[in-house]
């Protein structure tokens, strides 16, 4: 099980809880996730622990916002599909998009600058 998907599921955290069908969670208080919760969901940074870095990472493997807390809306929600209540096997499918992010690796270019370079690591 994955960290968020067994926090969406505990009945004891409220700031965060699936939607009446199950497809899709919320986020009913950025605050109090925010400083509960998201150090252990993003523990490797521990220095990026906002909501914003949070919904970046929903963003990289497929999530969507529901409902956006700034467009007006009571809460924030995100659903994809394979992330829903109950659906524990489908979380395997789900995959960090590929080159997501800001590095991203240009195998062929690295090799062509490792041989420039006299690096043969990369060949």
């Amino acid at each position: 099980r994955s960290k968020l998907f067994s926090l969406v599921d505990d009945p004891k955290v409220s700031s965060i809880t699936w939607t009446a069908d199950g497809r899709a969670f919320v986020v009913k208080d950025r605050e109090v996730f925010e400083r509960r919760h998201l150090i252990g969901l993003l523990a490797d940074f521990p220095h990026k622990c906002t909501f914003q870095s949070f919904v970046r990472e929903l963003n990289s493997y497929g999530f969507y916002f529901v409902a956006n807390r700034d467009d007006g809306d009571d809460f924030d929600a995100f659903a994809v599909d394979g992330f829903e209540r109950g659906n524990v096997n489908a979380l395997g499918e789900l995959r960090r998009k590929a080159n997501y992010g800001r590095f991203r690796r240009d195998n062929k270019r690295v090799a062509t600058v490792a041989r420039l370079r006299g690096f043969e690591m990369f060949e």
